[in-house]
């Protein structure tokens, strides 16, 4: 999988983004919080998702780790393709996204270009336990060690095939019971016992 990009910035718009690489320019659909992140002609790392579809493939970047995981939750709401999770994250900050979610606040969500009440319903329910839980995790007090342990093994879980959201939680449930731990193949051992 395509994980990021370093590269020099050529071009950039709201929308996209041009990243030389070796002598190859990359084109990247961003959203518009990446945009504004980004410098001009500078050297940057942007992380990317890989789509593809019968007749094309497409890159899409990100400056932030949050930003580019909203974007793989909001994938996984069903009826949501990749134009319109960006054009999602382009019309309002993941954090205002997050908290509509948990909040269950479909107008604040239909606010925001090409998002319909049905939509926005939509993202709502099939989101709302999963955001309400990476809300609980990050207010629970567990120091930045432990969200980089929790965060790695989330990631080692997915890349066994198992769903972000089924992850989580045996992740979640993995570190009830072992409490402090600084070990991620322990807590990835744990969580496996632990899947639903």
């Amino acid at each position: 999988m395509l994980d990021y990009i370093r590269g020099r910035v050529v071009s950039k718009s709201p929308t996209r983004l041009i990243l030389e690489v070796a002598g190859i320019g990359y084109l990247l659909h961003i959203p518009l919080s990446t945009f504004e992140k980004i410098p001009n002609h500078e050297e940057v790392t942007i992380l990317t998702q890989l789509f593809i579809k019968e007749d094309q493939i497409k890159i899409f970047g990100f400056a932030t780790g949050e930003e580019r995981d909203l974007f793989q939750l909001l994938l996984s709401v069903n009826g949501i393709g990749p134009t319109t999770a960006i054009t999602i994250l382009s019309g309002s900050r993941v954090s205002d996204i997050k908290d509509a979610v948990a909040r269950e606040d479909a107008k604040s969500l239909e606010k925001i270009k090409g998002v319909g009440k049905k939509t926005a319903e939509r993202i709502i329910l099939e989101l709302k336990g999963i955001i309400k839980e990476m809300s609980l995790t990050l207010q629970s007090g567990i120091e930045t060690g432990q969200k980089t342990l929790i965060s790695d093994a989330v990631s080692a879980l997915i890349s066994l095939g198992y769903g972000r959201s089924v992850a989580e939680n045996a992740v979640n449930e993995a570190m009830r019971k072992l409490g402090a731990i600084t070990n991620v193949e322990v807590l990835v051992r744990e969580a496996l016992k632990h899947k639903t």
